[in-house]
């Protein structure tokens, strides 16, 4: 016997409700695609809609082929189990599947943008640069940031810098902004007192390392952890009784 699945009638509410608007929110790999698969040639089916009238899109072009994909398996299945006015329909639209719109979201908004470039004040003859391209325009323009931000850093350069592998730390976040360049809203900084944090938090560490003393067995994990950092705690105390204390590499250490 089959358990019904805990989503069965949000799945159905997919495939059956055409006319209501939904939005479905799950996580990767829990049949989203297959799902919205089913609700496509249900529209299809029942003459609701037809396949150039629908838009789909997906975050890679590699995606967007698969659905294509399987949107031509899916629909030469209903095709061959149809009859009548519902089989024509269904042979319509494979007809149309080379020309619907199944994309990426890159693609479909460089179509709306070919379509009105006057409007969007662009030349028609834009391209859309490929992801590797993409990266690449993206370093060198990061290199040429960062030869100009090393003469005079900022607070957070500065503090990333004391860090492994800083450049390449810095370049991921960059990239990382790069998909959020179109958020026009400021940038939210919380105030954080640094400096008091690290002291706390180092007075905590050692009142931890303290139980090193305590420690009976030293192949106890637990143990040998309070141990490395009570050696580590004592090597602090005699940096810093020949030198102010040194948040920034505090901050790298501790990270």
């Amino acid at each position: 016997m089959t358990t019904p699945l805990a989503d069965a009638a949000a799945r159905r509410a997919i495939r059956e409700d055409l006319a209501a608007t939904l939005v479905v929110e799950a996580a990767a790999g829990t049949g989203k695609t297959t799902e919205m698969i089913a609700r496509i040639i249900a529209v299809i089916r029942t003459g609701a809609s037809r396949l150039e009238q629908i838009v789909a899109v997906t975050f890679t072009e590699k995606a967007a082929g698969e659905m294509k994909l399987r949107l031509r398996t899916e629909l030469e299945r209903a095709r061959q189990a149809a009859a009548g006015d519902e089989r024509g329909r269904l042979q319509r639209a494979l007809s149309e599947l080379e020309v619907t719109r199944i994309g990426s979201i890159h693609s479909f908004c460089a179509d709306l943008l070919r379509e009105r470039p006057i409007e969007a004040r662009i030349d028609p003859l834009f391209e859309v640069a490929a992801e590797g391209e993409a990266e690449r325009i993206y370093n060198e323009a990061f290199d040429r940031w960062l030869q100009a931000t090393l003469g005079a850093p900022t607070d957070g350069v500065r503090r990333m810098l004391r860090r492994k592998e800083p450049t390449e730390a810095l370049r991921r976040a960059g990239w990382a902004l790069v998909d959020r360049r179109d958020f026009t809203g400021a940038w939210r900084r919380d105030p954080f007192d640094r400096d008091s944090a690290i002291d706390l938090l180092l007075r905590d560490l050692a009142a931890f390392a303290a139980l090193a003393e305590r420690v009976e067995d030293p192949r106890d994990k637990l143990g040998a952890l309070c141990t490395k950092l009570d050696r580590w705690i004592a090597e602090l105390g005699r940096r810093e009784s020949v030198r102010p204390r040194d948040y920034d590499g505090l901050e790298a250490e501790l990270t």
